[in-house]
């Protein structure tokens, strides 16, 4: 009895496997990688300021039925299976363990993983310029999809605004309106639900803000890329990617890359002008190239 509430208790403080969080840091961003939710994102920090929170899921989610999601810590349709991890800080692979710290100038976490039948390989790269985010997948059997979220951030509540810039070079924000202090009222909204070439978040309190580049707009199917108010838990950004319904085995997909960086603007006046020079930024950042992903021949 005692063995088993000794078990029970280095479960519940996170000793035992599939319940540790590491760091990345470089520059003034501090990542959260959460290893029980397959080595995703947890939280994103910048300046000390959290703009991506812990309260929801980060990374790849596949649907292959209406609400049967695969990835991170959804298991509704069944769970990504990770078949390998490697971690690297300035070109040295080091090893993920509870609470480490990988600190350096270029810091990066890459994944192979199973969705159902599709093999992913994922990168996050984290430099003083930002975070990058890359993945490809190919199918090693026939998949059905029903919806597929290339990325998803769950940035936090206290954003106020939105500001982006579609594929076809148009303007579309506003503010996040819905009330913050009735959760009860469970309401939501949709906003943007464009292809675009950036998207940003502003917080007007603190005048802070975080913007998601596209290196190359990704093509999206329902809300496409979209931000969802929901005022009691974040303002969560998807990209909800354009595939086909049926995808053939031995099929591979496109290149899907963001890249995140934080910003200060001292007014929403500022926000235009502000969002543009980090896209710029975001542009000439050289991150890695993600190669096509295979089996590891020991799975």
């Amino acid at each position: 009895m005692k063995k088993y509430l000794l078990t029970v208790l280095l479960a519940a403080i996170g000793v035992y496997a599939g319940a540790y969080e590491y760091f990345m840091e470089s520059g003034d961003y501090r990542i959260r990688i959460n290893e029980k939710y397959k080595h995703t994102i947890r939280e994103v920090v910048w300046k000390g300021n959290v703009l991506a929170t812990q309260s929801g899921y980060y990374g790849a989610i596949l649907c292959p039925a209406s609400g049967k999601y695969i990835g991170a810590g959804h298991t509704e349709g069944g769970a990504e299976k990770v078949l390998s991890v490697k971690v690297t800080c300035d070109g040295k692979e080091v090893t993920p363990a509870a609470k480490a710290v990988f600190k350096g100038s270029r810091v990066t976490v890459e994944k192979l993983s199973m969705f159902d039948k599709l093999l992913f390989r994922i990168v996050l790269e984290l430099t003083p310029e930002g975070l990058v985010e890359t993945k490809r997948f190919v199918a090693t059997a026939e998949q059905n999809v029903h919806l597929f979220y290339a990325h998803i951030y769950c940035f936090g509540k206290g954003f106020t605004d939105y500001y982006a810039l579609t594929e076809d070079n148009k303007v579309v924000s506003g503010k996040f309106e819905l009330p913050r202090d009735n959760p009860k009222a469970r309401k939501t909204s949709w906003k943007v639900r464009k292809n675009v070439k950036y998207i940003a978040e502003y917080d007007a309190a603190k005048k802070i803000g975080v913007v998601l580049w596209y290196p190359e707009v990704i093509k999206g199917i329902t809300h496409k890329a979209a931000i969802w108010e929901c005022p009691w838990a974040y303002m969560k950004f998807y990209m909800m990617t354009a595939l086909p319904k049926k995808i053939a085995a031995n099929w591979e997909s496109p290149v899907y890359t963001v890249i995140l960086r934080g910003f200060a603007a001292e007014t929403l006046e500022a926000i235009p002008e502000a969002v543009k020079k980090e896209a710029l930024a975001a542009e000439k950042i050289k991150f890695v190239q993600v190669t096509k992903p295979v089996i590891p021949e020991n799975k």
